[in-house]
């Protein structure tokens, strides 16, 4: 929800215009919110002219930046590079993630877009406790992949995966090794609330992702998307409870994240593009 000061208003309209849900108005020649089904997207803020738009809560204030282009203009065959660059990393340096860059991963994950701006995204790292987590999948993982070789109508990619489990849960009790997270320093689990909303979630996580990987990029740290805990998480409800999850929370998806002790020369190959122009 938002305020008006009428005295800078200048009842331009292109407040009005850019409002999806037709809740602003114009009165006697100013800007006048409804503010009845205003779910605080923010475009009015961001597109009036003479910043007379403010938010009805003064404790959001400080999350409006005026934009200046030269601080946020990004050259867009330098951004494409990065995107084609990078690379899934699956060995890392024992070094803790710098809080600060790991703060900045973060808030690129907080400033993505979410549907009907819900903003019913949020973030469980695992640092201290990432040993409890990791030892909690790999069991359920193992007990998954009992289940999955016991069924005889298992489909054969699974039963690969299967004996992929097994393995790392042999490896890491008998010599350490870790075959689910890598040895990385720290593990992000992306978490939305389905309550209002069952069809966006998950994209929304997936978006604050791509945004958080590409942002840890730029920052020297390597990322690794970790499905496997999203089946953990199905076979233990116990991986809930580290979660924190509430009834209507669930896990979307996980990345490991830390220093990489590996260096790539060169971009891969990519399958062609499947686009059809209507």
């Amino acid at each position: 929800m938002v305020k008006v000061d009428v005295e800078k208003c200048i009842g331009c309209g292109l407040c009005k215009d850019d409002c999806l849900l037709n809740e602003i108005k114009i009165v006697d020649g100013k800007c006048s919110p409804v503010n009845k089904t205003c779910f605080g997207c923010g475009h009015c803020i961001a597109i009036c002219p003479m910043n007379a738009v403010s938010p009805l809560n003064p404790d959001e204030e400080d999350e409006i930046v005026e934009m200046k282009a030269e601080e946020y203009d990004v050259d867009g065959e330098k951004l494409l590079n990065l995107i084609r660059f990078r690379r899934t990393v699956r060995k890392y340096k024992k070094d803790a993630v710098d809080r600060d860059s790991f703060n900045k991963v973060l808030e690129a994950g907080r400033l993505s877009p979410t549907g009907m701006n819900s903003q019913e995204i949020r973030f469980v790292v695992f640092e201290k406790d990432l040993k409890e987590l990791k030892k909690t999948a790999l069991k359920a993982l193992n007990d998954l992949a009992d289940d999955t070789l016991a069924d005889a109508d298992s489909p054969k990619a699974m039963k690969a995966y299967a004996h992929m489990w097994k393995n790392m849960y042999k490896q890491y009790h008998e010599n350490g090794t870790d075959g689910l997270f890598y040895d990385a320093p720290a593990v992000v689990a992306v978490i939305a609330n389905t309550k209002y909303n069952k069809l966006t979630p998950p994209i929304d996580g997936a978006i604050a992702c791509a945004n958080m990987e590409l942002m840890a990029h730029t920052m020297g740290l390597a990322t690794c998307y970790i499905g496997f805990l999203k089946r953990a998480a199905i076979k233990d409800p116990e991986i809930d409870k580290l979660l924190g999850l509430s009834p209507h929370e669930e896990l979307i998806t996980s990345f490991c994240i830390g220093y990489p002790d590996v260096k790539y020369f060169r971009t891969v190959p990519r399958k062609k593009d499947k686009i059809t122009w209507r």
